[in-house]
């Protein structure tokens, strides 16, 4: 049990002025290849259990610094689940109103922590995108305000002032990380990561993980969809992996086994597609995972 004044208990009312983050960074010795080693920032350490946590706390803070987000404003915001619930436990304690558009089949354990929080759930047929147009013209009808963090340059600068700088901390090894893996969702953890991780090691490869166009893993997309979020901004990637959702899967069964971590599919699709370059590109690597796996228990393979 962690101790009371411990850095990571940011779940009291009095501590929302505070950012989320300060999540462990830990190796993954039983997955790292041969001749390589690979470091995993667990960020379903932060108070909801998701990296974006981070952007939802940084987006709404900077609304309301901003004078967008007046008292009494209801919040609308497009997701498939993780940064609505960060965003529905902010507005909650807050005095907000908070209306979540996601697809309809986003998992049950994301609906029911939305509802938990008090978001008023709208369900789409389709996908994110589907999700986006919704609460574009729910905000057009004048039914609230949107983070928009696709949009959003919040959602990187929580990344690039505080995800990247944490890495920065608490690396300890002499030489520099020869890359660092992050999945391409919204664009705000890639693109943030990369730039903050690049002004301290300049010559570190930056990796997109991204789901296959036509396969889609939660939390993801891909440089081939028509709809490219506003805020990635690709010019530092190096390398771009494409991942089946199968072999996410088979990553969150192996990293289970190995490491006892019950990550995300999206966490299980970063993983495979570092131990696969590190496999052939030997060095030392850090794994972004943005959740864990208890959110997707009601989908499969786990249903």
């Amino acid at each position: 049990m962690l101790p009371i004044g411990n850095r990571w208990a940011y779940l009291s009312i009095q501590q929302l002025t505070m950012p989320p983050g300060n999540t462990p960074l830990v190796e993954l010795i039983s997955l790292s290849p041969p001749g390589s080693r690979l470091f995993a920032k667990l960020e379903w350490y932060n108070p909801t259990g998701s990296i974006k946590d981070r952007a939802a706390w940084n987006m709404f803070h900077n609304a309301k610094r901003d004078g967008d987000l007046p008292a009494g404003t209801p919040l609308i915001e497009a997701t498939s689940g993780n940064t609505g619930i960060g965003l529905a436990r902010i507005a909650t304690v807050s005095g907000y109103e908070m209306t979540i558009c996601l697809p309809a089949n986003s998992t049950h354990e994301r609906k029911q922590l939305l509802r938990a929080y008090g978001a008023k759930l709208v369900e789409v047929d389709g996908g994110p995108n589907d999700a986006i147009e919704r609460a574009r013209n729910m905000v057009a009808d004048g039914l609230g305000f949107m983070c928009y963090q696709y949009g959003n340059e919040g959602n990187p600068e929580s990344h690039e002032f505080g995800t990247a700088l944490e890495l920065i901390a608490d690396w300890e090894l002499e030489t520099p990380p020869d890359g660092v893996f992050c999945s391409y969702g919204t664009g705000g953890t890639l693109t943030g990561v990369s730039r903050g991780l690049v002004k301290e090691y300049p010559e570190i490869s930056v990796h997109s993980v991204e789901e296959i166009l036509g396969d889609p893993i939660s939390g993801m997309r891909s440089q081939d969809d028509p709809f490219q979020p506003p805020i990635a901004d690709l010019s530092l990637v190096t390398h771009r992996h494409e991942v089946s959702k199968a072999d996410a899967v088979s990553m969150v069964s192996r990293t289970i086994s190995t490491e006892g971590h019950f990550i995300g599919t999206s966490s299980g699709a970063i993983l495979h597609a570092a131990i696969e370059h590190l496999t052939t590109n030997p060095g030392t690597a850090i794994a972004v995972l943005p959740d864990a796996g208890w959110k997707y228990l009601s989908g499969a393979p786990w249903a």
